[in-house]
């Protein structure tokens, strides 16, 4: 169909008509001439299109009296944004019945299926492009889920190389349901068959059968699953599991869960080695330690510091030894032997002060004395009572002063601010303490620059002049008029005598 639609131009250009999502994919084309191996080139394609419901079945069985799904099944690019549904020609609110739910997919959840449920369903989807139209019409059948006539017990112990059958049936109404059985976990790939009673048959039993199995009863509703163990008895152990190690500078403490023990006490041993070669630990970079007893933990000693290692642990019996756990790499703490640890050095800030001004209390500090690395920032903290609080943990470095602002009338604070380096926080500087009700300092500098201290002092010192001025010239005045009345009361000068 896609080849009587497409044109190829003499350019090379691929030319599709009436694109359909079903030409979506891999396209690759191939320039060829008479010289040489001919390049090639590819692209995916993706078709968008409306949503649109795909091989809607006429007849939609749901269990009896247990939970069932009523699909609409949908395929659309751009994803499914909603679906509706209609039941017997009208619009279905699913809301209005108890225990139905609308799934995300747009299917139908049916927590216990009744009459009720019974009639004709069509679904129209939708995405961002729109629908292609409602689905073929399907009817709801209810149908019983089928049933275990026989279950197989909870645990089957038998030796290695025996037979072992596991008996299981099921009945449905009217159909008969298929039985199937499988292995949780890894699939077991040893030989066992179905009887025609739907038990399972091992002519001889492996190790690679022990584990749980489920014995499957499915009709054309639903599937109903019955579980039971089998415990293989006669081989070797099987591979510890949930590995865990926890490293130190120069040990590291490995535990583990002991698999099956193939029905014989088994014994453990760690084994361990660098992950990259070493030569005092030979060709196979692995060294081994018992474990005592039936303990599940072990203490590696002797390793080095600052080093990645590989562990395993290996489980044995009388009939010999399982297969390896799986291997847990860890690096040892601490610098490998022969490098120097990186210092790390950052003191906390330094000389920390808060001064209240006409804006808050200003906070200045030094920064660090001694660090390794470039400061990122600051971080400043208060309390009023026992519980200290960031101010501001985003100061940048360049900064060495705050204003602390909006703060509760009557009430003594106490600030404090430490250094941030590479995520590495500094002590605290020292605790400096202020009261919001404090009068302002004389410290205070105003806009021009001059500090009002010295302001102060050369007013009072100007005013104190002019008033011993002023006291100085009203004083020489005084004085002056009081002599000159003195004068006015002696006689006339010279002294005149009258002749006789």
């Amino acid at each position: 169909d896609l080849k009587l639609r497409v044109r190829i131009l003499i350019d090379g250009t691929l030319i599709i008509f009436r694109v359909k999502p079903e030409d979506a994919g891999k396209y690759t084309c191939s320039p060829s001439n008479s010289l040489g191996i001919s390049p090639s080139a590819s692209a995916y394609l993706t078709v968008q299109y409306p949503a649109r419901v795909i091989n809607m079945p006429p007849v939609i069985y749901v269990p009896r009296k247990l939970p069932g799904l009523i699909r609409c099944p949908v395929d659309a690019n751009p994803p499914v944004t909603s679906v509706k549904w209609e039941k017997d020609g009208y619009p279905l609110r699913v809301e209005k019945y108890p225990g139905w739910s609308l799934m995300p997919d747009g299917s139908i959840r049916v927590a216990e299926a009744t009459e009720d449920s019974l009639g004709t369903y069509t679904c129209v989807p939708y995405n961002a492009l729109g629908t292609m139209g409602m689905s073929p019409p399907a009817t709801l059948v209810l149908k019983d889920p089928p049933y275990f006539n026989v279950r197989p017990g909870g645990e089957y112990r038998q030796e290695a190389g025996r037979e072992l059958v596991i008996p299981c049936a099921a009945s449905g109404d009217p159909d008969i349901p298929t039985i199937t059985w499988r292995k949780v976990g890894k699939p077991s790939r040893s030989k066992h068959n179905i009887l025609p009673s739907g038990s399972l048959q091992f002519v001889s039993l492996s190790k690679e059968d022990h584990g749980e199995w489920e014995c499957v009863a499915t009709n054309v509703v639903t599937s109903i699953t019955a579980s039971t163990r089998i415990l293989v008895i006669g081989t070797s152990p099987h591979a510890p599991g949930s590995i865990h190690v926890l490293p130190s500078t120069t040990s590291a403490n490995v535990s583990w869960e002991p698999g099956y023990d193939g029905g014989f006490e088994q014994t453990f041993s760690v084994w361990y080695g660098p992950v990259s070669k070493r030569t005092d630990f030979g060709p196979h970079d692995w060294h081994s330690m018992p474990v005592s007893g039936a303990q599940t933990w072990l203490v590696v000693p002797g390793l080095e510091p600052g080093t990645e290692y590989q562990f395993s642990v290996l489980a044995q019996n009388k009939l010999g030894t399982g297969p390896f756990s799986e291997v847990v790499m860890v690096t040892t703490t601490g610098s490998p032997l022969g490098t120097a640890e990186p210092l790390v050095l950052l003191t906390p800030p330094r000389c920390l002060t808060a001064n209240r001004t006409l804006h808050g209390v200003l906070l200045t500090w030094l920064p660090p004395a001694n660090h390794s690395s470039p400061i990122d920032r600051y971080i400043m903290e208060f309390r009023l009572g026992e519980r200290w609080e960031v101010l501001d943990d985003l100061i940048p470095s360049t900064e060495t002063e705050l204003v602390a602002r909006d703060l509760v009338q009557e009430s003594w604070y106490e600030f404090r601010v430490m250094a941030v380096m590479d995520d590495l926080i500094s002590e605290s500087s020292n605790v400096v303490g202020v009261s919001s009700t404090d009068p302002f300092p004389a410290a205070e500098l105003p806009e021009e620059g001059l500090a009002r201290p010295v302001v102060a002092g050369v007013v009072a010192t100007i005013c104190f002049l002019a008033a011993a001025v002023l006291f100085s010239t009203l004083a020489a005045c005084f004085v002056n008029k009081q002599h000159r009345r003195k004068l006015k009361r002696k006689p006339g000068w010279p002294f005149f005598t009258k002749s006789t």
